[in-house]
């Protein structure tokens, strides 16, 4: 799980800005606030994780034609805010109890470089709230010509460990990797999710491809079908009663929703919000456990009435599966949606008046926000832009 990030002269981030993460973390603002940057920013320590060097992860890598790895947004050009040469990410991981931080500083002129690349495995906490670090690694522990390469650290590894096998940090940076290499930016397109797909294909993929064949895999009992048409029944506004796949001699599959009538609807005829709704359903109770999902407008597609029914289930899976979900929303039913809890831990981005920036602030650390939410609703706070001025 993700705990923290602090980011320093990163996109529309300056100075030195940080920000803590729960299982289920939505964030919220005005377009162009910093979302998405903020998102971005995890996304470039995934591309590192995967091996990626940083030329790649920023500006993307294709082989034979076919795109393995899309970059960030802005690609080399804008991923360092206007006017400064370095950016920094630090970000605090908790591995099944097990805590790890990873610092990354990288400049992109003349070419993308990194200058500074460590690990630390975290141990303790002190009477100020600190961690203490033990066994660190980075750029000390290579060679010279390491410094100032596109290649992080993360790809070194096995190598790194081979020779310092003392280095507690660097086996707790490969099980990093594994996490980074299960990350999902779930971007579901209804319209790849509408045709057939192969039984075999497990997993249904980011963009939702393989939809029917990762249910189809999942509902074999009948208490794990009985399960599917719960949720579907409380989504659609026609009764669902049953699921039912069409199978053809290839062996692909479509899943077809069966409403009380009889009347039979398959994929290729569902909504875009029904296949969204089902796509994250899907991606959530099939994922392993500790997944992490990167989620953009979380309530694209779906009508205001069922966004509740999404939250609950969210907030249901994150705990009992041990799954984190970060994602962005403009919708103030999201919020209305959600538990206390979830409220309390929702972060706000904002530009600042001042020009600075972008700023982070969990709602609960935003002053005076629970004396003014028990007077007036969070759509209130939400719709009139209390929250900003708040800042």
């Amino acid at each position: 799980m993700l705990r923290s990030i602090d980011l320093t002269n990163f996109k529309s981030f300056e100075a030195f800005v940080r920000v803590e993460f729960s299982p289920l973390t939505v964030l919220v603002g005005a377009n162009a606030s910093g979302k998405s940057n903020l998102l971005d920013a995890i996304r470039l320590v995934q591309g590192l994780g995967l091996g990626f060097s940083l030329t790649d992860t920023l500006q993307g890598r294709v082989e034979a034609g076919r795109e393995i790895w899309p970059g960030i947004r802005g690609g080399i050009s804008e991923v360092i805010r206007r006017g400064q040469e370095r950016a920094e990410i630090d970000t605090d991981w908790d591995l099944q109890g097990q805590r790890v931080s990873h610092s990354l500083g990288f400049t992109v002129k003349p070419e993308p470089r990194i200058d500074g690349e460590g690990f630390a495995h975290l141990t303790g906490m002190t009477d100020s709230g600190q961690w203490t670090q033990a066994r660190t690694f980075g750029f000390d522990e290579t060679e010279d010509a390491w410094l100032g390469s596109s290649q992080s650290l993360f790809s070194e590894l096995e190598h790194l460990l081979k020779q310092r096998p003392e280095f507690e940090a660097a086996r707790l940076a490969l099980a990093l990797r594994q996490v980074l290499q299960r990350l999902v930016v779930l971007d579901l397109k209804p319209e790849r999710m509408r045709g057939y797909s192969p039984q075999h294909a497990r997993e249904m993929g980011a963009e939702g491809e393989h939809l029917s064949s990762a249910i189809w895999v999942r509902s074999r009992t009948e208490d794990a079908r009985l399960e599917w048409v719960d949720w579907l029944s409380e989504l659609c506004a026609p009764e669902i009663t049953e699921i039912d796949f069409i199978e053809t001699e290839l062996g692909d599959v479509m899943l077809v929703l069966v409403e009380k009538d009889g009347t039979r609807t398959s994929t290729r005829a569902l909504s875009d919000g029904t296949l969204r709704f089902l796509g994250t359903l899907t991606a959530l109770k099939t994922a392993p456990p500790g997944s992490i999902f990167l989620i953009e407008e979380l309530e694209q597609g779906l009508h205001p009435q069922r966004i509740h029914l999404l939250v609950e289930f969210l907030e249901m899976v994150t705990k009992e599966r041990g799954i984190q979900v970060i994602a962005t929303t403009h919708s103030p039913q999201v919020l209305q949606s959600l538990s206390s809890e979830g409220l309390n831990n929702a972060v706000l981005c904002a530009r600042a008046q001042d020009g600075s920036g972008t700023l982070l602030r969990r709602f609960e650390d935003i002053p005076h926000f629970k004396e003014v939410l028990a007077k007036s609703g969070i759509d209130h706070l939400f719709t009139t832009g209390w929250l900003e001025r708040a800042l």
